[in-house]
């Protein structure tokens, strides 16, 4: 927490810092506001926690009065511990608040094996390399991850960004946020008006409203999406979204996918295979759609089609030696197959 001070500005700092046995702890939940965290996991017997907080205000004495109600408390309970920054909340708190600078930062050494919850407001969470189940609340500050492998990140977050090296699985809400993520086997995501890049992911589920995403290397993608753009550079094995008012386009789908289906309202839609595919298309889509450019080569059919005043064609394109089905289920907007 940040206000503008003066020169003359005074700080006030106490320490907190207090080791628990691992012992029968199976969980670890630290719950902070107005600073960083910072996680180090290693092989040890012992969870260690330190926390600075210091206070800057006017004077000496507004600083010390305002230390006064703020401190970190920490409560064991079975196979749990609880720690968390506690803050006055009465009026006496609050109208010291003004024209002052509350830092608080925890560092934790935690050892392997023990799940980790962190809540954090309006400050950041950094860890580096993570083994197990980790779960974080993050409301205005950033999530910065190295290797996270063998077990899940769940994480819900607003106004911020995500910075993630490597993750084997990942569950997240996701609210005017940057996102990105260099490697992924699994993500199941629900981003409200965010960007985001995925440079490698193996399956990806995405439910998306607004924003626009810049996708690399994907091997299977599904879901949802409204008024949200996509530039997927590779799809490898399946492509199945619902969209509405919104854009897909995809550089490159590899001649042996499996199955490729989008189905949208008011959405541009463009899909390039890779040379020597071979796959049964499906088109559905109804006379208000705006645009729409195939290849010259490609010789669709005709279906008869209980629905009112939509036109189905279907036909075989490229290579036989392939299977691949293609569905493309559009209503006013744009097509473009290649």
């Amino acid at each position: 927490m940040v206000i503008s001070l003066n020169l003359q500005a005074v700080t006030s700092k106490k320490e907190y810092q207090k080791s628990f046995d691992k012992g029968d702890i199976k969980e670890v939940v630290i719950s902070n506001q107005y600073g960083q965290i910072e996680v180090e996991q290693k092989e040890a017997d012992q969870i260690t926690v330190s926390a600075s907080i210091a206070v800057t205000a006017k004077s000496g004495s507004k600083a010390d009065e305002l230390m006064e109600y703020i401190d970190v408390k920490d409560v064991v309970n079975g196979a749990f511990l609880n720690l968390e920054t506690t803050i006055g909340k009465d009026m006496t708190f609050k109208q010291l608040l003004s024209g002052v600078e509350i830092a608080i930062n925890y560092k934790v050494i935690i050892p392997k094996g023990i799940k980790l919850r962190l809540i954090n407001k309006e400050g950041n969470v950094f860890v580096d390399n993570f083994s197990g189940d980790l779960i974080v609340d993050i409301k205005s500050g950033n999530f910065q991850g190295g290797s996270l492998k063998e077990g899940e990140l769940q994480i819900n977050q607003s106004d911020g960004s995500l910075r993630i090296t490597d993750v084997d699985k990942l569950n997240g809400q996701f609210k005017g946020c940057d996102i990105k993520i260099d490697n992924a086997n699994e993500i199941k995501i629900s981003p409200d008006n965010c960007t985001g890049t995925l440079e490698s992911v193996t399956r990806l589920n995405i439910s998306s409203r607004g924003g626009e995403w810049k996708l690399g290397q994907i091997e299977s993608m599904n879901g949802n999406a409204g008024s949200t753009k996509f530039e997927i550079q590779d799809i490898g094995d399946e492509l199945k979204m619902d969209m509405k008012y919104g854009e897909i386009n995809v550089r490159n789908i590899h001649f042996n996918f499996s199955a490729v289906e989008v189905k949208g309202s008011y959405t541009k839609v463009g899909l390039t295979f890779m040379d020597g595919a071979g796959y049964n298309l499906e088109l559905r889509y109804n006379k208000a759609l705006k645009r729409m450019d195939l290849p010259r080569s490609l010789k669709l059919t005709e279906q008869p089609t209980s629905e009112k005043n939509v036109i189905v064609k279907t036909g075989f394109v490229g290579d036989k030696k392939y299977n691949g089905k293609v569905l493309v289920d559009i209503r006013s907007g744009n097509l473009y197959i290649q």
